[in-house]
């Protein structure tokens, strides 16, 4: 490559979006992370977090979300179907993450930090995260993201 010019092959990142099923208003949160991705030029994986299925090392992407609506009646928890996700796979050591929640009226910092910590006992460098309310948001977040794991690279 020469100095001054950048390759843009080398600046697409491999992009995954990791959350449970069963949730409408998740899909469309993982719908615009994705589709802001890609508008940056990043090449896009949605993975549903089902217990037994789908891939099992995310050892490939660059940068990896990591979703979750707040559950619990309380709050202060996240999906049983993202814990199990994280716990059995693979490729998350030293992988650059962000997490996100959709919120209830209460224990939304205590689902970050219990989902944050999982996923640093994996061995992930977590470098963002957020509660999303909404479209605008997520769309944000993704823009946000894409351009500070650039500025990274």
């Amino acid at each position: 490559m020469n100095a001054g010019y950048l390759n843009i092959e080398e600046s697409k990142l491999r992009v995954a979006i990791v959350y449970p099923p069963k949730s409408r208003k998740m899909e469309a949160i993982v719908e615009a992370i994705s589709s802001s991705s890609k508008e940056a030029g990043h090449q896009v994986q949605q993975i549903r977090a089902v217990r037994g299925v789908g891939i099992k090392s995310l050892f490939s992407y660059d940068l990896v979300y990591v979703g979750s609506p707040v559950m619990g009646l309380w709050g202060g928890k996240f999906s049983e179907e993202i814990a199990s996700f994280i716990r059995e796979c693979s490729g998350l050591e030293g992988k650059k993450v962000a997490v996100f929640v959709i919120p209830k009226m209460l224990g939304v910092s205590k689902a970050i930090k219990r989902l944050m910590a999982l996923l640093e006992k994996q061995g992930s460098i977590i470098i963002d995260f957020r509660r999303i309310r909404n479209l605008s948001e997520a769309r944000a977040f993704g823009q946000r993201l894409s351009r500070k794991i650039l500025s990274q690279n």
